[in-house]
């Protein structure tokens, strides 16, 4: 009996990481219940089929970093030059917000969280948490992440008729100009 873990097979009492310094166990089946443990405890999961889950859809004003490698000439060896980008969702795709190069071991191309936490090499770790704050000051500014924060409001129905509040008629209006601001319309 085995869980497939990527493109690893762990085997009953096999320890595997899906993310690195996150370690499980594979501890049991029970019926259609695969039972893990990790560093908190036991839990269960419902047996699925091994196939690929399909991705998620993009969230407007969702951020990611991107690692690219930068075709060099020169001999370096076990190191590659990356260009690190910054991106937020909007319609039709991704904005790119901040680049940067940097230079760091190699095989580390992707596509990573927002701050890059989950980039295993520390030196283009820090990097990406730079460019993540260089970023900040342009994203919380953007029409989008105020917009995104509106309809929060609304979606949670927080405030009771005052201004700002969700029911406020003015939300609309402020809506329709951030729209405006960021080109939509």
């Amino acid at each position: 009996m085995h869980v497939t873990s990527g493109s690893d097979q762990v085997e009953q009492g096999g320890v595997f990481e899906p993310l690195p310094g996150y370690k499980h166990i594979f501890v049991r089946r029970e019926g259609l219940r695969l039972v893990f443990r990790d560093g908190n405890g036991e839990y269960s999961r419902w047996a699925t089929a091994n196939k690929p889950r399909p991705p998620r859809p993009m969230m407007l004003g969702e951020r990611r970093t991107v690692v690219e490698v930068v075709p060099d000439g020169r001999p370096i060896v076990g190191e590659t030059i990356y260009e690190l980008t910054h991106q937020m969702c909007v319609p039709g795709g991704w904005m790119d917000v901040k680049s940067a190069r940097c230079r760091a071991k190699e095989h580390l191309a992707g596509i990573y969280c927002p701050g890059g936490t989950d980039i295993e090499d520390d030196k283009l770790r820090g990097y990406a948490v730079t460019l993540f704050k260089g970023a900040n000051a342009f994203i919380e500014s953007h029409p989008y992440t105020k917009l995104g924060g509106i309809l929060m409001a609304v979606r949670l129905q927080d405030g009771t008729g005052e201004v700002g509040g969700w029911d406020d008629p003015g939300k609309g209006l402020e809506i329709a100009e951030l729209l405006q601001e960021a080109g939509v319309l």
